[in-house]
């Protein structure tokens, strides 16, 4: 039995549109002129476990320049649901400027992933590092 093409989907949330776009790769795009929350990013990791189900996916995430945060961010340990599974594999942070960097790799200390993280400041070589991380995860599930 043949299984059904794939098809791209995508979720609204308050600050971000996640989208399923191509198996196993989930795009977050945070949105301009909104303030990201820790209610904001529980609403977007309920969307990427929908989005994302129990197959292995990587994740690109999009920080737009001036983007404005709540503190209360930064000290959450916003993946602690999901430690211990094995469904985000790799996450690749785009910033748009000097303080989405800082605070993306302030995060990270503070709360190590269990997959490799890393920001980038340029889509295309973040692209580059997820397709490459997710060829190195299929070929180690064959």
């Amino acid at each position: 039995m043949a299984s059904a093409p794939f098809a791209p989907r995508s979720i609204e949330t308050r600050c971000a549109t996640m989208a399923l776009t191509a198996p196993g790769f989930i795009e977050q795009r945070f949105r301009n002129n909104v303030t990201i929350d820790r209610a904001g990013f529980e609403e977007n990791r309920v969307a990427r476990h929908e989005l994302g189900g129990e197959s292995p996916y990587v994740m690109l995430s999009f920080l737009p320049e001036g983007m404005d945060f709540d503190l209360a961010v930064t000290s959450t340990d916003h993946f602690k649901p999901e430690r211990g599974s094995t469904w985000l594999r790799a996450l690749a942070v785009v910033v748009g400027d000097g303080m989405g960097e800082a605070i993306a790799k302030l995060y990270f200390s503070y709360f190590p992933p269990e997959f490799p993280a890393r920001v980038f400041h340029g889509e295309q070589q973040a692209r580059e590092w997820l397709t490459e991380a997710q060829a190195g995860l299929s070929a180690k599930a064959v």
